[in-house]
């Protein structure tokens, strides 16, 4: 008879790396609702948040522990590993939430130094493994949304970076660099991922959430250039006036390009989820754990925008997040109440695949 601690070794066993986007979509719907004033749910969502991001650690812990292999072998793998950057997303996010909701500065400094080690850590372990694999999957197998991951955890330490600024000067400049490799990271994938998109089969079952974050690694990096144009005067003794107007100037324009072509996503987004739930005969109310990755992108839209329209002065924007937010939030309720029902129901069944929880 299996038992309870039988049934979540084997589902720890199987975890995905990329579950932190949980963490990522509820952080950042959170925060848009605190921008709206809406203290009913901002401030249940950040202690929901913190819960989840302990007990995904714990489970991701108890992975590393008991199953190794399993954890590794997710490191060397093309579809999985980028999942393993929602990690430092995740972890940023909720430092942001620190700052907003509880003025916690010297809790959200200490994730942002361990956000900066865990980036070290996946961005160099993660790509390097994939780059002296013997054996490589073909782009269309290989590749998908998820790997954006690796730009929107960039730019997360550049979002918590100019948020700390304030406090912790040096912060700011180390967001700037930050802010720079993420754009250029994002030319690279979404040149390949495009490619992919154009040029091979796309199966309904696998135009699934991670695609949102096409959009979703561009309006994070809206985020970053906003919040580094709107802390400049605060940070003006740590780069030289000449240098900062060129950067002020330089970022202004980049931070706007990049959200109109993220803006640019979102109609064949949703065209391609109406296909995939239509003719593509995937089932609408179906739990999937990957359309995490489309909340964290509705919530971050909502919020860049915000801060996009106060840094540049283009108010006209505001009523873009005046509707995004609803669906942001709309959109994370439906995905806790089907995570809520997948699990109850997985722990309810005493049914475990032979050999699998050993």
């Amino acid at each position: 008879m299996e038992t309870l601690w039988d049934k979540v070794k084997y589902e720890t066993s199987n975890i995905m790396p990329s579950y932190f986007s949980m963490v990522m979509a509820t952080g950042i719907v959170s925060i848009a609702a605190f921008f709206y004033n809406m203290p009913f749910l901002y401030i249940p969502l950040l202690y929901i948040n913190v819960a989840a991001y302990v007990i995904i650690w714990l489970l991701t812990l108890m992975r590393i522990l008991l199953f190794p292999a399993y954890y590794l072998q997710d490191l060397k793998d093309h579809r999985r590993a980028p999942g393993f950057f929602t990690v430092i997303a995740g972890n940023n996010t909720v430092g942001v939430q620190l700052i907003l909701i509880q003025h916690d500065f010297v809790a959200a400094y200490a994730l942002w130094i361990f956000g900066l080690f865990l980036w070290a850590f996946y961005q160099y372990s993660i790509f390097t493994s994939l780059m002296i694999g013997k054996e490589k999957p073909s782009l269309d197998r290989g590749i998908n949304g998820t790997w954006l991951v690796a730009v929107v955890s960039t730019e997360s330490v550049s979002v918590l970076g100019a948020r700390l600024s304030p406090y912790y000067p040096y912060t700011y400049t180390i967001g700037v660099i930050m802010y720079f490799i993420g754009w250029m990271m994002y030319v690279i994938l979404i040149a390949l991922i495009s490619y992919r998109l154009l040029f091979f089969r796309l199966d309904p079952q696998d135009a699934t959430g991670p695609y949102w974050i096409n959009m979703g690694a561009t309006a994070i990096t809206t985020l970053a250039g906003s919040l580094l144009l709107l802390y400049e005067n605060t940070n003006l003794s740590l780069i030289n006036q000449q240098l900062m107007n060129q950067l002020y100037t330089f970022i202004s324009g980049t931070t706007l390009m990049i959200w109109g072509f993220g803006s640019w996503w979102i109609p064949w987004l949703l065209i391609i989820g109406v296909w995939r739930h239509t003719l593509g005969g995937v089932k609408f109310l179906a739990y999937d754990a990957q359309f995490w990755g489309a909340v964290f992108p509705m919530g971050m839209y909502t919020v860049c925008t915000l801060m996009l329209a106060k840094a540049t002065g283009l108010l006209q924007l505001l009523i873009i997040p005046d509707v995004f937010v609803y669906i942001a939030i709309l959109a994370w309720f439906y995905e806790i109440f089907g995570l809520t029902y997948t699990i109850i129901k997985k722990l309810s069944t005493s049914y475990i695949p032979s050999g699998a929880a050993g």
